[in-house]
């Protein structure tokens, strides 16, 4: 292991965060994790080779490499350059590695100031798999960054993806996180629909999933949402206001280079509609909600 890297930070332990301390400690990896929410410190603090500092700075103090994994642009902005942030800090041998899905835009300049601040390098990585692909470690990972800062960190990032790809500067990472939201989330409306249209012609729709597995419709997500939108299991594993959070970014950077996104726009709306009528913060499978009249939010 890398005398930079003999312990690593780590910010933000809700869903997803959580599975990366766990899988790095079973990496053997000493891990400094913090989280705003003191409940969810609490699931970490006793696994092995885990502590927990009290602020973002304290664990710029202790690591060199800072893993980041919020729900939100603004979150990372405040974990960083907020009160005490990852900034007060962090030196010229620090490495940020987002893993959150936040704007490409303020990716850029996040990192623009964090170096002009402090000669700090940061690496854009939106993941996509979910939490249990990423406490096994074989989830994929978007990256965007220098290649000398990649090269450093490569040993850690075999330990949490089977797939990363290196797609160019700061803020790759986050564009092709929207291109795989797009193919994505556009699903959950798709597979919601196509339930909705076996119930009411009375088809059995635990048999779909097998049936057309080896045809084109056979996906991943068939295989694993379709499933659970039918057994209503709505536990989050990710978060539907997340999801609708992604397809605006989706849009809004869309609308900048004027590229149609018509789907997109749509599940959009379908997914507002669904957060707006429902106070819970449930799983995207829950979309499935709208397509059944008899169904309460």
């Amino acid at each position: 292991m890398s005398n930079l890297f003999k312990k690593i930070g780590f910010i933000g332990v809700g869903l997803m965060g959580c599975s990366f301390v766990k899988r790095l400690s079973q990496a053997e990896y000493n891990i400094n994790a913090y989280d705003k929410d003191e409940n969810k410190l609490k699931l970490v603090k006793n696994i092995k080779n885990v502590s927990c500092s009290q602020n973002p700075s304290a664990v710029a103090n202790e690591c060199n490499l800072i893993f980041i994994c919020v729900d939100k642009t603004e979150n990372v902005e405040e974990v960083v350059f907020g009160e005490n942030g990852v900034i007060q800090n962090a030196s010229k041998n620090s490495i940020i590695v987002d893993l959150s899905t936040t704007s490409a835009d303020k990716t850029i300049l996040f990192a623009d100031k964090v170096k002009l601040k402090k000669k700090v390098s940061w690496v854009d990585a939106p993941v996509s798999g979910g939490p249990s692909k990423a406490l096994d470690g074989s989830l994929a990972i978007m990256i965007g960054g220098d290649s000398k800062n990649i090269k450093l960190i490569t040993p850690v990032l075999d330990k949490l993806s089977s797939n990363f790809t290196h797609f160019g500067p700061v803020g790759s990472g986050q564009i092709v996180k929207m291109i795989n939201q797009i193919l994505v989330l556009n699903n959950y409306a798709i597979l919601a629909e196509a339930l909705s249209f076996a119930e009411g012609y009375g088809i059995d729709a635990s048999k779909i999933p097998d049936a057309l597995s080896d045809g084109h419709a056979g996906s991943n997500l068939l295989t694993h949402l379709f499933p659970r939108m039918i057994n209503k299991d709505f536990d989050p594993q990710g978060y539907a206001t997340q999801i609708q959070k992604d397809l605006k970014m989706v849009c809004d950077l869309a609308d900048k280079k004027n590229i149609p996104t018509p789907l997109s726009s749509l599940t959009k709306q379908l997914f507002s509609i669904l957060n707006n009528k429902s106070k819970q913060n449930l799983d995207g499978t829950s979309i499935v909600k709208l397509f059944d009249k008899n169904r309460s939010l």
